[in-house]
């Protein structure tokens, strides 16, 4: 049977059996779905009219039930791309608003379209929107927007969309560390402070006191620093001290992990661990940032997709992490389960 299919398709696309060609064009062949139609899609696009209107005709008119099973796995760009352009049956639509590959271009031409129940649909789409910020911006555009969808692109762009991040875009002479003698003087300044919680062997300095040293003497013990500094340096209030921690000291995987799932550092120090390949490249690290509600959304929803069946039906009923990761992993699990 595979044999006189692809049998069949060799005459048709050598051009030497116009009868079959017809056929094709019209869908009036015994060939599968995944065969068949982007043979059309290549006859609408060809040079050849009579081939081009009868494979347009057919297609606009092919049954969602045969369409969405294709389009919704099999299909390759060129195919979707076509239906979105031409599809107007809500059910396949849906199955590429949906779909977890669909090219973001494909998402901003539809959006402009799209009535107020599929505009729905796009919303859950968060991943694809933060990849792609111009999707809100057809939507909006969209004459048949609805208040509900004028509403999530507002809610959208003040707490999805990555804002514009200055705290990582250290110069190196942005805060120069202190010197030696200065140092010496800043620590002896802050020796006279009350103790305030752990001390630290290697200063000899409480937590309390570390955190009064100037930021310049603060990034100076970053270099080389033991684990009990690192720990309390992390949670620096400072984002450069905070950041400074990653980029000047050896850890290992466990305790990045352990920042990464720690909900008292600031936003930087979790998007410079989402930075590092060697780091996010690790499931737990990576499972540790999308579980930690103090990582940048953007972030959170770019590592999902790394995440396990069984993790994302867990985030999906996890009240601690924001709306947007909730509903994404209850998408993204639906999807996963199929």
């Amino acid at each position: 049977m595979a044999d006189s299919q692809a049998s069949l398709l060799d005459q048709i696309r050598s051009g030497t059996n116009r009868q079959l060609q017809l056929l094709a064009a019209g869908g009036l062949l015994p060939l599968p779905p995944e065969q068949i139609i982007p043979l059309q899609v290549d006859f609408t696009g060809g040079g050849d009219p009579e081939l081009a209107s009868r494979a347009l005709e057919s297609l606009k008119t092919l049954d969602p039930r045969v369409a969405t099973p294709f389009l919704s796995q099999g299909a390759d760009e060129k195919v979707l791309a076509f239906f979105a352009a031409e599809a107007t049956h809500p059910q396949v639509v849906e199955t590429i608003l949906r779909r977890r590959d669909v090219p973001r271009r494909l998402l901003v031409g539809l959006a402009g379209r799209l009535p107020p129940d599929l505009q729905e649909i796009l919303l859950l789409r968060q991943d694809a929107i933060v990849e792609e910020p111009a999707i809100l911006d057809a939507l909006e555009q969209n004459p048949a927007a609805s208040n509900y969808t004028q509403r999530r692109i507002a809610e959208y762009r003040q707490h999805l969309l990555p804002r514009e991040r200055t705290a990582l875009t250290y110069g190196p002479g942005e805060v120069e560390e202190m010197d030696d003698a200065g140092f010496e003087q800043a620590v002896a300044a802050v020796r006279a402070l009350p103790v305030e919680g752990e001390i630290e062997e290697r200063t000899g300095l409480s937590e309390g006191q570390i955190r009064m040293l100037p930021v310049p003497a603060r990034l100076k013990l970053t270099r080389g620093a033991p684990r009990t500094l690192r720990n309390m340096l992390v949670r620096d209030s400072n984002a450069q001290v905070a950041v400074a921690v990653l980029r000047n000291n050896a850890m290992s995987d466990q305790e990045v992990e352990q920042v990464a799932s720690n909900r008292s550092v600031i936003e930087d120090v979790l998007v410079e661990i989402a930075r590092r390949r060697e780091w996010v490249s690790k499931y737990n690290i990576a499972k540790a940032l999308v579980q930690n509600p103090r990582t940048p959304l953007p972030t959170a929803l770019r590592l999902m997709s790394k995440m396990s069946v069984r993790d994302l039906r867990e985030l999906a009923r996890d009240r601690n992490v924001p709306d947007a990761v909730r509903s994404t992993a209850l998408r993204l699990y639906t999807i996963k389960q199929r």
